[in-house]
Order: structure tokens, then sequence, then C-alpha cells
């Protein structure tokens, strides 16, 4: 899986990195584009006309939700039209594989080897910006939901994140309850 997740991360038609290819500051896509793929239009964004950055937007859509008909995620920098179906495929493979090293491989070798902590915040950060990014969805979590109600239920999400939202808290304060966790 990791020299697959390599081989798409490491092709160039995929993800770019000529800088005269992928910088935004040299889009020649017109203000249309801009638009619509940036939406804070902060500083240095195309169309964007404020003298500081905007920071990150706060928009309740989704990155796909972002882009206009005929418009696409990284379109305007030069990122290829199916970008982002690459991007979600590799998250997939990528909770596949943290699901199978929870389910086949915690006790031993992780929690013996006091391991486990790490293996839970990478997991953890991974589910944040899996979520945030729309890379999974809800009913793609299923195999590892326990954990993120678990997670939800002791504040390792926070409330108002996607995580957090996609969680059954009530079945994480269960799941607390009966380990005598508070």
């Amino acid at each position: 899986m990791q020299r697959w997740i390599s081989g798409k991360i490491d092709n160039t038609d995929i993800f770019p990195t000529d800088p005269a290819g992928v910088s935004f500051a040299n889009n020649t896509g017109g203000p249309g584009i801009a638009s619509s793929t940036y939406a804070s239009s902060g500083l240095n964004t195309p169309g964007g006309n404020s003298p500081t950055p905007a920071g990150p937007t706060n928009l309740p859509a989704s990155l796909a939700q972002l882009s206009g008909p005929g418009d696409w995620i990284g379109k305007s920098s030069g990122f290829p039209q199916e970008f982002f179906d690459v991007c979600q495929t590799v998250f997939r493979q990528m909770f596949r594989v943290y699901a199978h090293l929870y389910w086949a491989h915690f006790i031993d070798p992780f929690y013996h080897l006091n391991l486990d902590k790490h293996l839970n915040s990478c997991f953890s950060h991974f589910v944040l910006t899996a979520t945030a990014l729309d890379m999974l969805k809800p009913h793609e979590l299923e195999p590892m939901q326990p954990l993120i109600d678990l997670w939800a239920a002791n504040g390792t999400f926070p409330p108002e994140s996607k995580a957090y939202e996609y969680a059954n808290v009530k079945a994480g304060e269960k799941l607390l309850a009966l380990s005598g966790s508070s």
C-alpha cells in the first residue's frame, strides 16, 4: 500500500511539482475561475483584493462544492480533474490500513511495545483531517465507528469537528461507562 500511495504522490501528472505550472500567483484562468476556487479571496489569491491574508474559509460547503461547473478543485493551480478522486482513494486506502492495524495488531505489537498512544494520535489526526476535507464519508468510517464514538465522547474530537458530527456520542459514553473511565 505504501508503494502504491507513493507512486500516486510521486506522479507529477497527478501532483504537479513545477512551480511555474502550479503557482496560483501565475494563474491564467482569469477571475471567473478564481472566484469559485478561492472562497476566502485572501492575499495572493486570484481576484483577492485584501491587503492581508483572509485565512481559511469557514463556509459550510465541502471542497467539492466550492468549485463551480467546469471547474474542479485545483484547476487554477494546474492539478488534473481526477485530483480530488485520487486523494479520496488514497485516504480510503490509508483508512483501511489503520483499520487493519487496530483490528489485527493493536495488542501485539502496539500495546505490548507501548506504542498504542502513538497509533491513537496518528489515527485521530488522520480522521480529523480526512473528515474535515471530505475525503471520508460517515459510512466509510463504519469499521472504526466504536473508536470514533469513544473519542467523541471522551473529548479527543472537538465538538465543532466533522469527526465529532459523524460520531454517536451516546454510544461512546456507554463505552466509557463500561470501561469505568469518566
